[in-house]
């Protein structure tokens, strides 16, 4: 249960696949330029699919959010993981079995998070979505909490589950007694900050008492004619199973159900969210694309998402560390946490 008047700081990351690059370089920059603490700042990390992956790293600890950012995220990397043969680039998801195997994809993620469990987390939160598609339920893995991280698996599996995306890898087993296949998180909920929410209510925290920031991966930069927009949408009628797979019907339901939870999260919390989150041409909206050019492109509007941002990111972090340093004060604490933030200005608007 929460302390009676302790908040709680929550960062929230999206699914993306290889668009992963924005929030992580996002957060390199906040650590980096701004002189934020990651992990010292944020009490609580929550994530989808990709997101996933930046969360638990984040969480653990045994990392910097510069080696994430410039090695595990560079190119070299997610080529490993998106593996292409001659026929996944002639067909893409065309075709009857996962685009990936998923076997250079777990060895990545074993390599980036060793042999940490969940429950090795001790002094933070964290929350990891995947999508039990047999049984259809939505599993949430979270360290001291939750009966489906009860069995303490590695975060390497959580997140190998998260990131199993349909058509791209197969579903990934638990190595529970009682064994679930999961799929990525995203095709139930590809932002996880509503969730984040729920959990920090369930622990003991009021809504006036949460705080957060949420880290999108991008939505497609309205660029299209109407003209070329109708010639779309008339192509559309015709469209079966194969149309919306080779139209990107997991990109549409990752979009959809992410600007429904950031509506829901600002409705929630008002000046106490943060989303930060962009437009992007529609030539960076592939969710496993690997290629330098294109890596550098993202972080390229990582760079202007951090600059676009700073000042509302400088407000929320800095109005948090004012109520938590009041809350410290309150319980007979002051000064509590309040080196974490030291380089941002805290504002009244």
């Amino acid at each position: 249960m929460a302390a009676s008047s302790d908040p709680i700081l929550i960062l929230s990351i999206d699914g993306g696949g290889a668009r992963g690059v924005i929030p992580v370089n996002v957060l390199y920059q906040i650590e980096q330029e701004a002189g934020v603490d990651i992990r010292g700042t944020f009490d609580f990390f929550a994530g989808v699919s990709t997101g996933a992956l930046i969360a638990a790293y984040c969480a653990m600890g045994e990392g910097s959010v510069e080696v994430l950012a410039r090695t595990s995220y560079s190119s070299d990397n997610m080529s490993r993981i998106f593996d292409k043969s001659v026929w996944d680039w002639i067909l893409g998801r065309i075709q009857n079995q996962p685009k990936y195997d998923g076997i250079n994809k777990r060895q990545y993620l074993e390599e980036v998070l060793g042999k940490v469990r969940i429950n090795d987390i001790v002094d933070k939160q964290l929350m990891v979505i995947a999508y039990d598609f047999i049984n259809r339920e939505l599993i949430t893995f979270k360290n001291r909490r939750g009966h489906d991280a009860s069995y303490n698996p590695t975060l390497a599996e959580i997140c190998d589950a998260a990131t199993a995306a349909p058509t791209l890898y197969p579903p990934v087993p638990t190595t529970d007694i009682y064994s679930r296949w999961l799929i990525d998180g995203a095709v139930a909920i590809n932002d996880p900050s509503v969730c984040a929410i729920s959990e920090a209510l369930a622990m003991g925290y009021t809504i006036d008492q949460i705080w957060m920031m949420s880290l999108g991966t991008g939505r497609p930069v309205h660029d299209m004619s109407q003209q070329q927009q109708d010639a779309i949408g008339n192509a559309s009628r015709d469209w079966g199973i194969v149309g919306w797979l080779s139209n990107g019907l997991l990109d549409h339901m990752l979009s959809a159900s992410s600007a429904v939870s950031a509506h829901q999260c600002q409705q929630l919390l008002g000046d106490r969210y943060l989303r930060v989150d962009g437009a992007l041409p529609r030539a960076l909206m592939k969710l496993d694309e690997t290629t330098p050019g294109y890596v550098r492109n993202l972080r390229v509007h990582a760079d202007l998402w951090y600059e676009a941002n700073l000042d509302q990111i400088r407000v929320l972090l800095g109005k948090f560390q004012a109520r938590k340093n009041n809350a410290a004060t309150v319980q007979g604490q002051p000064g509590k946490g309040e080196a974490k933030i030291s380089q941002l200005t805290i504002h009244d608007g």
